[in-house]
């Protein structure tokens, strides 16, 4: 329906553009128009002003039609555009309509022009129409419509770019990768419109810290990555790391609630640790999981601690065959109780004697076992072999339980109790002579569901021990409360007990602390005389170390219990 019209005429006859002028306003039209007659003239209008039509004369005597189009070109602005002249030859009217005029109308012709226009407007808002939908197409294609910052896809690209110039120039290329933990809290908690909000200003404030050169994308759910396509040096990863997680250390306040925001970051470097995104990417995840898994706020890329490293992909295959086939071996570590100077139990340790690279350690295919599903099977032969192994051994006194370390995946298997139990009941191994080493690690990553899993396997009468006592949180909120019988004190603590003031002091205190909280405490990694006269001094319950007993084969236990001095402890 005709309207107000924003039109543009380049004229050089008042007149003539007063007569035009009428003629829209017959049609129905409220034209606002301004004449002008020169380029410098049309570009001032032109950034004055959105217009909706231009009208031009062909020929004027300080300008054309010609030049007119060229200048729309220029500007990049799309207007429809109509020629109306006196005369115009049918070669040059065709010309013009090939530089890009909509229509041409002689000016003795008018009836002419409402028509015209009203085509070249319609035509003009489905233009803008299509272009509005490619940009939305493009936008969403490209961007994450939540932060307004690129996607995955759009920042792979940006990083395989900034990959191929790093190298051609031989510089670094830096890429991380972030998530929030306990997300899911807040959507949970507040709803997923502040996890919205939550999101939109995480973005928000990453991308503010960064340089203009550098890339914030969100990469799906609450995990974003940030492009560092000129790093100097390998250092600047660490200080870069930092400065992120300065920058997300103030409380982010949504709807009014501040919310206090932990990450983890994970790390990788180009061309140290792949020269393709896809890779890097991958390779990056792999570095945030770890920080995860160990509470840390950063984790640079270790290619030793990569499940998905093709060496560790087949070193798996091959530990799933030695599970089957029973290829594994467990060795047996004495631990003795000061209180009658006898043995008190062992401690169960996996050995993997591969059959082309030899003894490989439980810290090298532990990790990858928990994240490729193989802990499952893997524990279950564990603690399989080891209660048929041990069972006489307790059945005649020679020992009094014995420990297995169990990962902290299998505790947040809900299946785990009912599958220790299924081995308890068919082994016939007492309950109460089992038990279970927990590392600190394992609270830390899922706190609720241990302390659950532990207070089923605690009343089921198993004895629960908290293993490397001292290297995790060691919060005494959590210790409180957790079902556990005893707590071990690190090795790295009392190795060198004897000369070191410090350690000295933390295992005195840590052995304090057990007993204030009623645990036993037992210290590992004895390997002197003098340490464990001092740990006996201190009042540690029991001990184990190289001093007392090596770990050992079964076959080779028995005859250590038959010959040692540390002679059972008799109940």
């Amino acid at each position: 329906m005709p309207g107000l019209l924003h039109t543009l005429i380049v004229e050089d006859s008042e007149n003539d553009a007063l007569l035009l002028v009428r003629a829209l306003r017959e049609g129905g039209y409220e034209p606002e128009f301004a004449r002008v007659d020169t380029r410098e003239a049309m570009r001032a209008e032109l950034g004055r002003k959105n217009w909706d039509i231009v009208f031009a004369d062909f020929t004027m005597p300080r300008f054309n039609a010609f030049e007119a189009l060229q200048l729309l070109h220029e500007t990049e602005i799309d207007l429809p555009f109509i020629i109306v002249s006196g005369t115009i030859g049918e070669d040059r009217a065709v010309q013009a309509m090939k530089a890009g005029a909509h229509d041409y109308i002689l000016k003795d012709n008018m009836k002419r022009l409402l028509p015209a226009v009203e085509r070249e407007l319609r035509e003009a808002r489905n233009r803008r129409e299509r272009k509005q939908a490619e940009q939305t197409i493009h936008r969403m294609a490209f961007y994450d419509m939540l932060t307004d910052l690129p996607n995955r896809g759009n920042f792979r690209n940006q990083a395989q770019q900034a990959i191929q110039a790093g190298i051609r120039e031989e510089r670094l290329v830096a890429m991380l990768m972030m998530d929030l933990r306990r997300f899911k809290e807040v959507n949970d908690t507040l709803g997923h419109r502040c996890g919205d909000q939550l999101l939109q200003q995480v973005g928000a404030r990453l991308r503010a810290a960064m340089f203009p050169n550098d890339s914030v994308a969100r990469l799906g759910g609450d995990e974003f990555g940030i492009l560092l396509p000129r790093m100097a040096a390998m250092d600047d990863i660490e200080i870069v790391a930092r400065k992120i997680l300065n920058t997300l250390e103030a409380p982010f306040v949504i709807e009014g609630i501040p919310i206090v925001v932990e990450t983890s970051l994970g790390a990788v470097v180009a061309p140290e640790h792949g020269t393709d995104a896809d890779i890097l990417l991958q390779h990056a995840d792999v570095a945030m999981y770890l920080a995860r898994e160990t509470g840390a706020s950063y984790a640079l890329y270790d290619p030793a601690r990569d499940p998905h490293n093709p060496r560790r992909l087949a070193l798996m295959a091959e530990l799933r065959h030695a599970i089957e086939n029973n290829q594994l071996q467990l060795h047996y570590q004495p631990k003795i109780e000061f209180a009658t100077g006898g043995t008190i139990g062992a401690e169960a340790l996996l050995r993997w004697r591969h059959p082309k690279t030899g003894v490989i350690p439980p810290d090298q295919f532990i990790r990858f076992a928990e994240n490729t599903g193989l802990i499952r099977p893997l524990t279950d032969w564990v603690l399989s072999a080891g209660m048929r192994q041990c069972s006489s051994l307790l059945s005649n006194g020679a020992m009094q339980h014995v420990a297995f370390n169990v990962s902290a995946r299998s505790l947040h298997d809900l299946r785990f109790p009912n599958m220790v139990d299924k081995l308890l009941k068919a082994s016939g191994f007492p309950p109460e002579k089992l038990m279970l080493e927990v590392t600190e690690s394992a609270f830390m990553v899922d706190l609720q569901r241990t302390v659950e899993t532990l207070a089923v396997l605690n009343h089921m009468g198993i004895q629960i021990s908290i293993d490397d006592f001292g290297t995790g949180f060691s919060s005494l909120n959590y210790i409180k409360k957790l079902p556990v019988n005893e707590i071990k004190i690190d090795k790295s603590f009392v190795i060198d007990m004897s000369s070191n003031e410090n350690d000295l002091s933390i295992v005195r205190s840590i052995i304090d602390l057990g007993h204030n909280l009623g645990l036993k405490v037992v210290a590992e990694g004895v390997e002197t005389k003098e340490t464990l006269d001092l740990l006996g001094t201190f009042g540690c319950d029991q001990a184990q170390g190289f001093f007392i007993g090596k770990p050992r084969p079964y076959e080779q236990l028995q005859d250590w219990l038959a010959t040692s001095s540390w002679q059972p402890a008799r109940r």
